[in-house]
């Protein structure tokens, strides 16, 4: 058995759709794949995407993330309701939304893959949350941004906000079953600030120059949020997958690895912002790849 990880599929997109239909449907029968969100908004859509992965894979984990929250202008309800329909369609797909350990079935050590799912904080709402960077030049509107839209929150009860309700839903393995073996957590959220910047190997590895292709938009306003690192940290994770940012990276921060795998937009990878030659999801480990010979597993 193997893990594999990516996300941010956007289906929505037809190339991106051939892409997951066109991966092989026996490659990965006896594996399992962590996908990390924004597969579509179109409840359809979704579940076409969904209900193909689960024909490939032995498992499938999945987070929302907040495409998959998105109301057109004429749907009724608000996005919350949306979130828990979209976990129902998991439910009814056969698809994981909670924490399961996974064993490679020859007696051996289990992998503990554990969905956090999340939403990010705007500094307005909680400073001291929020993944904000100041970035000169920015718009603090966001006019840009599809979510100020296309989502549509309830009242929450007392002052919490998105971010704190969904952290407050996510279900935790015991410590004591935890210790049996590694974590991998994932969200689609990015849980840390030092996260967000390429570092100058990553711009030389990528092969463009160093420009920002949206001076107006700051993208640290709608990122992710700090509680997501709390959680990260209380599990214990070895490896943690991420996704939103569409910017792929993989880096070791204080014993945990962080990784981020996506297909993103067609244009991105145009532009050589994301790998033009993304073949499948990344391997995060092969369980039963003996030590010397697992150079390429990142657990």
């Amino acid at each position: 058995m193997r893990i594999f990880a990516v996300s941010d599929i956007h289906a929505d997109y037809q190339e991106n759709l051939r892409w997951v239909e066109a991966l092989s449907d026996s490659d990965y029968v006896r594996d399992v794949l962590v996908l990390a969100g924004d597969v579509s908004h179109d409840r359809g859509l979704f579940s076409r995407v969904l209900e193909a992965l689960r024909r490939k894979f032995r498992r499938v984990f999945f987070v929302p993330g907040n495409h998959e929250l998105w109301l057109r202008s004429n749907e009724p309800g608000d996005s919350l309701r949306k979130y828990h329909d979209v976990l129902d369609r998991c439910r009814r797909l056969g698809v994981d939304t909670g924490p399961a350990c996974m064993h490679d079935g020859n007696g051996g050590g289990g992998v503990w893959i554990v969905p956090l799912c999340s939403w990010y904080v705007k500094p307005e709402e909680d400073a001291a949350e929020s993944l904000f960077v100041p970035k000169q030049g920015e718009d603090p509107g966001l006019r840009m941004w599809v979510d100020d839209r296309a989502v549509r929150w309830p009242v929450f009860d007392g002052s919490r906000t998105p971010a704190a309700y969904f952290l407050a839903c996510n279900q935790t393995p015991p410590s004591a079953a935890l210790r049996a073996g590694p974590v991998v957590s994932f969200s689609h959220f990015v849980p840390r600030t030092d996260l967000l910047f390429p570092s100058a190997a990553e711009l030389r590895a990528l092969g463009i120059p160093l420009r920002d292709p949206q001076p107006r938009f700051n993208f640290s306003r709608v990122a992710g949020c700090r509680g997501l690192e709390r959680h990260i940290r209380a599990l214990g994770s070895t490896v943690h997958v991420y996704g939103h940012q569409h910017r792929n990276r993989l880096r070791r921060i204080e014993g945990v690895t962080y990784v981020s795998h996506c297909l993103g937009y067609p244009r991105e990878r145009a532009e050589g912002r994301i790998s033009p030659a993304l073949r499948e999801p990344l391997l995060i480990r092969d369980m039963e790849a003996a030590p010397a010979a697992s150079g390429q597993r990142i657990l």
